[in-house]
């Protein structure tokens, strides 16, 4: 799984970068096989008057799921990367589950009609 981090806030170290990509890969670490790549975008919407303005959005592209995007404000940049990631989480969490449960009953449908087939 790829990570790229793009910044409008120009004091974003590359350390700093490389922080941002361990923390979504590390939240993510486990679904990885399911994620063709992700992309993290730190945007600061009123610039250097502070205040909750930090804004993380990440998105994620997942094949035969989509696109999944999460985002999460904050004064400071680390706390909205840790809350976008969480919702990231999430929302994969559910689309894993509804593919799980949509196979499952896909599956279910197909054993009731082969043994309704066997009745007759």
């Amino acid at each position: 799984m790829h990570v790229s981090v793009n910044s409008s806030i120009d004091r974003i170290s590359s350390d700093a970068r490389e922080s941002i990509s361990q923390m979504i890969q590390g939240t993510l670490a486990r679904f990885s096989s399911s994620i063709s790549q992700v992309r993290v975008q730190i945007i600061d919407e009123n610039g250097p008057r502070g205040g909750e303005d930090k804004i993380c959005r990440v998105n994620l592209m997942m094949p035969g799921l989509g696109l999944v995007t999460a985002s999460a404000k904050h004064e400071k940049v680390m706390a909205a990367v840790a809350e976008a990631a969480r919702r990231t989480r999430r929302i994969v969490v559910a689309k894993l589950k509804r593919r799980q449960d949509i196979g499952r009953r896909a599956k279910q449908g197909r054993l009731l009609e082969a043994s309704e087939l066997l009745e007759v």
